[in-house]
């Protein structure tokens, strides 16, 4: 039976790398497979996905407005044409998503029988859920975190911004696309510290 599973990390914990070499699991093997990946992620050019490691690969690109289910049922239509069948979805970026996308991968799922692998971000640097990720963890049927440790030793749960001089940002746009040179995934208890400490210094300004 086919489901819809999310795959959710900080950055820097390998999400993409995990994708790709899915992708590539699944190419050895013959499956058939399409990549998908929200149109607002313009971090490694349009229609293409690339892991930290230097892994790349070609995907399709997707606006707010496309009904991914529409899309996806004229692909699959093509393909049994040729007697053949869409089995894998896989998705980047996925927490960039609208609610209604989310909904209609799941309608996938349940109406294509097509598996689908979501990877993305959990929630965004105030620690808020971005809007697909939030529909994700309430309807994904397995939900799976892929960790990593904070440079003191703790797992990993804030994707902290941060400005051009290193000081960290709390106030802010939701989506704002960068990379190391912008974001630093911490523990919430060193968040919460640079937090703390960014009030006081702001208190003893006035």
């Amino acid at each position: 039976m086919a489901k819809l599973r999310f795959y959710h990390g900080t950055m820097a914990s390998a999400k993409s790398l995990r994708l790709l070499t899915t992708a590539y699991n699944f190419e050895e093997k013959g499956l058939s497979f399409m990549v998908l990946k929200p149109a607002c992620d313009t971090r490694d050019g349009e229609d293409i996905i690339s892991s930290r490691v230097g892994l790349k690969r070609e995907c399709i690109t997707v606006q707010q407005d496309v009904n991914l289910f529409k899309a996806v049922e004229e692909y699959n239509n093509i393909l049994k044409a040729n007697l053949d069948k869409l089995e894998w979805i896989l998705v980047d970026e996925s927490q960039f998503l609208t609610e209604e996308q989310v909904d209609q991968l799941a309608e996938i799922v349940d109406e294509m029988g097509i598996e689908v692998m979501c990877f993305g971000l959990r929630t965004d640097f105030q620690s808020h859920f971005f809007k697909g990720s939030k529909r994700l963890m309430e309807l994904a049927d397995e939900i799976e975190e892929i960790k990593s440790r904070c440079s003191c030793g703790r797992k990993t749960s804030i994707n902290a911004r941060f400005d051009e001089n290193g000081n960290i940002v709390f106030q802010g746009e939701q989506i704002v696309i960068g990379g190391n040179e912008k974001y630093k995934p911490l523990c919430r208890r060193c968040w919460m510290r640079l937090k703390k400490q960014k009030i006081k210094n702001n208190i003893s300004q006035i």
